[in-house]
């Protein structure tokens, strides 16, 4: 039975190769937990006490295969905002999900450890270790994505940054549009919401 979450302005429909999927970052889990690890930290720099605030990011959605691969995917949709996320897609996007990986991991582990139910968080847990396939996914769209080259050509430069950045994960990493590569993640069909 396939299971469909609503994430951005896009359904994402897992096919039965699919043992769970879920929006981890509107688990209360997640909300009660992780989330609120909010604060600021201060640095003393040439006499001035400069702030920088600090918080626990999340992916949208954590996606558990039959086979035991893991999936990490986070939407992105900039359709009708393109001009206010143009900085944002020189890479800095890119950066932004590594960040949300790296606390949705802790997330993962702190949730098997205290035997969370709401999602199958020691299996999930399970599958961060070596052997299973672990899939970070950026799904991105954009209004400039209307040339099927250019925009072949964007993704690919924005998975390259994105796998840079995880490299210390060992992770598959996929940047991908409805437009462009649609297919690469099996079992998985998005399309866009009325």
């Amino acid at each position: 039975m396939p299971l469909t979450l609503d994430v951005e302005k896009q359904s994402f429909e897992f096919d039965a190769s699919w043992s769970s999927a879920f929006k981890y970052d509107d688990t209360t889990f997640y909300t009660g937990g992780p989330q609120r690890l909010q604060g600021a930290l201060t640095k003393q720099s040439g006499g001035t006490t400069v702030s920088r605030p600090q918080g626990t990011k999340a992916v949208d959605v954590v996606g558990l295969r039959d086979t035991g691969g893991l999936l990490l995917l986070e939407a992105k949709d900039f359709r009708g905002h393109q001009a206010a996320n143009a900085h944002r897609m020189s890479g800095e996007v890119c950066l932004e999900v590594a960040l949300k990986v790296r606390d949705t991991i802790a997330g993962i582990v702190g949730a098997a450890r205290m035997a969370v139910v709401e999602f199958p968080a020691v299996q999930v847990a399970a599958a961060l270790q070596p052997g299973p396939d672990l899939m970070v996914v950026l799904w991105l769209e954009d209004d400039l994505f209307t040339d099927p080259v250019k925009t072949a050509s964007k993704l690919q430069v924005l998975n390259s940054l994105l796998k840079t950045k995880l490299t210390w994960l060992n992770a598959r990493t996929f940047v991908v549009s409805s437009s462009k590569d649609a297919h690469l993640i099996p079992g998985l069909t998005v399309s866009d919401l009325p």
